[in-house]
């Protein structure tokens, strides 16, 4: 719902419609205005303390602030507390602010809406004629507004009860905290307690547990620890409140994705607790698998398991990539040596179609291996949200990641197939320098040895001898049958 007040006659100028927003989705971060420096006249004593600088002035009851980022930002500091971005240093930008401020606090008091002063605060963000707004209430750190809205329309994630809708709610609110945090005059103690306490235990869940559904990794506990720790002696500080508020955030929204205190929550990072909304087609899982050695099947398996329930873990994403990007580094260099060996077609008795498949392949091994890492390197230990993204985007609906873990295997695939030629190539030439039989001879131990590795490292077991022998041999109670 929009509130139109263009045809307001008591303000000098054109107010458009009361909109509702979110602390997340105010375009912080946005560039409004590009500015170019020039050279500036330095009046006599312009900065010297016994003069008084030329006064800027501001609506009444009104003060700057500066974000530790450097952003500027104002709040009013009599009745309801009110803060914005807008550069109130501009007449016509404060005279709408102030307009803007009138008009809601009318309208929360024509609704019944009973705002006490020293826990609610007001945003509002000018937009053109129009005006973005949403309130918070520091004693249940949650974002309400003065009219009913949905969800998908706010910008905020779905939810499955009062509860978990809270918490979306309490990611706003610790946004909100960290955007404007000079003025509120430091965290309560509790607040900076209970969130050591939430690092401490996620310290010791991390060390015991390598599927701890907390986001950061042990190494970077200890590091917020200390420095949270560091930090109770300087509670009232604006720099504080920042850094404390981000973290709260992050809180935050891993509670909300494991369902936090719901009736499922999630204790495992490899555990599903939503349900799927479209099922994934495998008939053609088997096949890339037997044509990819299994590889396929293994890159299908973990990037299923990364991006379980649409939600990616930075530190699982950061270890993934990183052995990818290795596994390639290292079938091209694997490659680069096959292929040398390659010369040796000009000198030695040689059959051409297996020389030619062989250094194809692994021609193939190398070119593929070489653009997998440079497709990937801006993936490297690139975090949660570019690895959401990038997940986002290559899954598809119906096959999920059997696509991408199938190019992601094609350099080892190719590797592996260009070697099996090589290898066939080189008993070529071993039974023309030798006798049948110790051709045939060495070609079995060679094929009894690959069998005997595949057999040791591998999950398939053959069939216990004992199951052989019951079939040549009864039981006691058989005989006595007879």
């Amino acid at each position: 719902m929009q509130n139109d007040y263009s045809k307001d006659s008591k303000f000098g100028f054109v107010l458009g419609s009361l909109r509702p927003t979110v602390a997340q989705l105010t375009g912080r971060y946005d560039v409004a205005k590009k500015v170019q420096r020039v050279s500036t006249v330095i009046e006599p004593g312009m900065f010297l303390s016994t003069r008084d600088a030329s006064p800027t002035y501001l609506p009444a009851h009104w003060s700057p602030f500066i974000h530790p980022e450097g952003k500027l930002y104002f709040h009013r500091n009599s009745g309801l507390s009110v803060v914005t971005d807008a550069y109130l240093y501009t007449s016509e930008i404060g005279e709408q602010i102030c307009a803007w401020t009138s008009v809601v606090e009318k309208l929360a008091q024509d609704k019944g809406f009973l705002l006490p002063i020293e826990s609610v605060e007001l945003f509002l963000q000018l937009d053109g004629e129009d005006c973005n707004y949403y309130f918070i209430d520091r004693s249940t750190q949650t974002l309400f507004w003065l009219d009913r809205h949905d969800t998908t329309e706010l910008g905020l994630h779905p939810t499955i009860s009062p509860s978990h809708l809270r918490l979306a709610l309490e990611i706003q609110y610790w946004a909100h905290v960290e955007n404007f945090c000079m003025h509120v005059g430091g965290v309560h103690p509790r607040c900076l307690e209970d969130l050591i306490l939430v690092f401490s235990h996620a310290l010791a869940d991390t060390l015991t547990s390598k599927l701890s559904t907390f986001p950061y990794e042990a190494k970077d506990c200890e590091k917020f620890l200390g420095l949270l720790t560091a930090s109770r002696d300087r509670i009232r500080d604006g720099y504080t409140v920042s850094y404390v508020a981000r973290l709260w955030g992050v809180v935050a929204y891993n509670r909300y994705e494991t369902h936090f205190g719901q009736e499922q929550s999630r204790l495992s990072r490899d555990t599903s607790i939503l349900v799927e909304q479209e099922t994934e087609s495998n008939w053609a899982r088997s096949i890339v698998s037997l044509i990819t050695f299994r590889a396929s099947e293994r890159y299908s398996k973990r990037l299923n398991e990364l991006f379980n329930d649409k939600f990616v873990y930075g530190s699982d994403w950061d270890s993934f990539m990183a052995s990818c990007i290795k596994g390639w580094q290292n079938v091209a260099f694997g490659s680069v040596g096959l292929l040398l060996l390659h010369i040796f077609c000009f000198f030695l008795p040689v059959y051409p179609l297996l020389a030619y498949l062989s250094s194809s392949l692994v021609a193939l091994a190398f070119v593929s291996s070489a653009f997998l890492v440079h497709r990937h390197e801006s993936l490297d230990k690139a975090g949660a949200s570019p690895a959401h993204d990038y997940l986002s985007t290559v899954c598809s609906p119906r096959f999920k990641f059997q696509g991408v873990a199938l190019v992601y295997a094609l350099p080892r695939t190719f590797f592996l197939s260009g070697s099996l030629f090589a290898f066939f190539q080189a008993l070529f030439i071993l039974c023309q320098h030798f006798c049948i039989i110790s051709a045939a001879s060495c070609v079995g131990v060679i094929l009894s040895l690959l069998l005997a590795i595949h057999y040791a490292t591998s999950d398939i077991q053959l069939p216990s001898p004992r199951k052989w022998t019951k079939y040549f041999t009864r039981t006691k109670d058989e005989a006595l049958m007879v």
